[in-house]
């Protein structure tokens, strides 16, 4: 990901989340020293097409702390999220970590079972995590396994 990316995101995130991050959200990550940052680019044939999904994460000694992911609504159910997770706990194997944590919002019963059929288990309660909202979070938390390199989505 990088600055020139951040407005194809932006689309992205007011079309899939009820309080979507600005501009400086995604430029923080990306100007801070833990964060990481991946786009997933459409390609067709030799030609990189728009952004269609992105994630950040941030790694504190050996946890990697899921902060966003998302994808474009026009390609979602394709496991691009899915792919794109495993890479992600896959870089952060190889920097150390060992366990991942997010939170997601105790209504988005979609995210939950999408997180739940990658492995992860709930933890915990965040009471009134969403300021906008005061909703709770329900904090998620799987081990990362040691996988085989996945480079690209078929």
């Amino acid at each position: 990901m990088t600055a020139g990316d951040i407005d194809q995101i932006l689309a992205i995130e007011q079309d899939i989340f009820p309080k979507p991050w600005n501009r400086i959200s995604f430029e923080n990550e990306l100007n801070c020293e833990d964060s990481n940052n991946l786009i997933v680019k459409h390609k067709a044939g030799e030609r990189q097409l728009p952004v269609i999904a992105y994630i950040s994460f941030r790694l504190v000694i050996d946890e990697m702390h899921l902060l966003k992911i998302g994808v474009d609504p026009k390609y979602q159910n394709r496991g691009i999220a899915s792919w794109l997770l495993r890479k992600s706990m896959q870089m952060a194997a190889e920097k150390g970590a060992a366990v991942v944590y997010l939170e997601v919002r105790l209504s988005n019963t979609g995210a939950i079972a999408f997180y739940q059929k990658l492995g992860f288990k709930p933890i915990g309660k965040r009471p009134r995590y969403y300021p906008e909202t005061g909703e709770d979070a329900l904090v998620l938390m799987n081990r990362i396994p040691l996988t085989k390199n996945t480079s690209e989505v078929t």
